[in-house]
């Protein structure tokens, strides 16, 4: 007999460890990472990270986490780094909307975030990536902050990190390594 798919995240990851002590710990380790607080520990965001910190596939648990959590993870990962997070900011004239505004103590990251699937082919990136740089683009028009802002797609993938037409293509997995070592990577980014 085939065992049924998980339904939930918790589920998964209750079939991933053995012992309600490793559940807890592997929670309570990314409750740590996130800072979410108490309250925080059992919400999709903290049991995705949990997830992706324990190597399930992404595929996996990008399945059973919506759009919208997604993007609550990315923001909460960044704040987690030290960074000032604006959410769903809504640019006008023109319209345009960006996942996450990040701003550091040298650069303002302008962050799309792609809940996608499967791996999205080299076209595709190029695509996303010329898109978060006309977002980008719109965003230092209407800011008077002189930071420069730097284009950051983050998804659930499991490659490693690249650059596409400028713009830092980041596993979430590895979102926290690339924010400490930011600066380093000034010089790939098509800066606006």
């Amino acid at each position: 007999m085939i065992p049924e798919p998980p339904t939930t995240l918790l589920d998964l990851l209750q079939r991933s460890l053995s012992t309600a002590g490793a559940i807890k710990e592997s929670l309570s380790a990314a409750n740590a990472d996130l800072g979410l607080g108490e309250q925080g520990i059992l919400s999709p965001v903290c049991v995705a990270y949990a997830l992706l910190k324990r190597r399930t596939q992404p595929e996996e648990v990008s399945r059973l986490l919506s759009w919208r959590e997604f993007e609550q993870l990315a923001a909460a990962l960044i704040r987690a780094a030290g960074f000032v997070v604006k959410e769903n900011v809504t640019l006008t004239k023109p319209r345009a909307q960006i996942d996450a505004v990040a701003f550091g103590t040298s650069m303002i990251l302008s962050v799309d975030c792609k809940h996608y699937r499967r791996e999205p082919g080299p076209a595709s990136l190029q695509k996303f990536a010329k898109a978060q740089l006309r977002r980008s683009g719109l965003l230092r028009k209407k800011t008077d902050d002189p930071r420069p802002i730097a284009s950051v797609i983050l998804s659930v993938s499991e490659h490693e990190g690249s650059f596409v037409e400028g713009v830092a293509v980041v596993p979430v997995r590895t979102l926290r390594s690339f924010l400490t070592s930011l600066d380093s990577y000034t010089e790939l980014f098509e800066l606006r």
